[in-house]
């Protein structure tokens, strides 16, 4: 089965991730998403700079490994929406 932004993906990303990473770019838009797709994967692997999201108080903490690879099937699949 195919993964989506909209069902898989979103779903991911809570209201204070998406607050954090407003300056930055939406973490709600699916284009915005899709354009920074590599640099998210890395962030959520610690690659590139601290792991995303931040630990407690800031953040809710690292993702498991699940999501992780959720994550990357979207990617793989071509990021569909």
């Amino acid at each position: 089965m195919t993964t989506s932004f909209q069902a898989d993906i979103r779903p991911l990303f809570t209201e204070r991730d998406i607050q954090g990473m407003i300056k930055g770019f939406n973490l709600a838009s699916y284009d915005e998403v899709k354009a920074h797709a590599a640099a998210i994967y890395d962030r959520i692997r610690g690659i590139g700079g601290a792991v995303m999201p931040p630990p407690p108080p800031r953040g809710d903490g690292p993702w498991p490994q699940s999501r992780i690879d959720l994550f990357a099937k979207w990617v793989a699949e071509g990021c569909p929406p």
